[in-house]
């Protein structure tokens, strides 16, 4: 079985809370959707799939999306409406204010298409949590175990679906290996080589051994990404991510 690739519609340090994730056909295949809350603090991420999510078709691994399909950091006025039916009418795109007065992408999704399968909340105080499906809430520093140390910290092991799994803390991207002594890659994400124009964006590869698990996948990624990358722009000027 080929890899699956999932190719996040907005690029840059930003969107990893309100973006979508395409296959190689431009489905679109999982939203994310994070609302500006009114005090900036206590946010929450949830994570939505399509009910007709498909990718475990092996005809969606290779193809790669053109680059018309992939936006940078801004949402052009003129590309809104492109980019609504580019995603069916399953999701449309509006604008909400941030505390700065900067416009933030946030996803509205019309629930009849789409299933949760996880959501984040943010806490800058105690202990941020995390949830998939149905299953019990679980402060976040419970399910992840700080091990070692990476560029940006402590990298973050769980155990899902009877295995212990290990997210690397990359200087560039995170990397998800199986956490007993292989270091087997279960899935890595790739920036878009941004030094040349005409490139494909980046794209979050899913190895053959994590295909039966996209959703704790996609969930665990978006957590360790935004930890990373808080701390990345805490050092650096902003540049593009993907």
């Amino acid at each position: 079985m080929s890899s699956i690739h999932l190719y996040p519609s907005f690029g840059g340090l930003d969107p990893i809370l309100n973006n979508t994730y395409k296959d190689g056909n431009g489905t679109v295949q999982y939203v994310v959707r994070t609302p500006t809350s009114l005090t900036g603090f206590g946010r929450v991420t949830t994570i939505f799939k399509t009910k007709a999510n498909s990718l475990k078709d092996p005809a969606l691994t290779q193809s790669t999306p053109s680059q018309a399909e992939y936006l940078e950091d801004p949402l052009p006025e003129q590309n809104k409406e492109d980019d609504r039916a580019s995603v069916n009418l399953d999701e449309t795109l509006v604008v909400a204010q941030t505390k700065a007065g900067e416009e933030e992408k946030v996803v509205e999704v019309e629930e009849d298409g789409m299933l949760q399968v996880g959501q984040i909340g943010w806490n800058l105080f105690k202990s941020s949590t995390i949830v998939f499906r149905d299953e019990p809430e679980l402060p976040a520093d419970h399910y992840f175990r700080k091990e070692s140390w990476g560029w940006w910290g402590r990298h973050r092991a769980f155990t899902a679906h009877g295995k212990d799994y290990k997210w690397v803390l990359g200087f560039y991207t995170p990397q998800l290996i199986v956490n007993d002594g292989s270091n087997t890659v279960v899935a890595q994400f790739h920036r878009r080589k941004f030094i040349l124009w005409n490139t494909p964006p980046g794209y979050l590869e899913i190895l053959p051994g994590g295909v039966d698990m996209i959703d704790t996948i996609l969930v665990t990624f978006i957590y360790i990404e935004k930890l990373r990358r808080d701390k990345e722009k805490s050092v650096s000027k902003p540049h593009r991510a993907f």
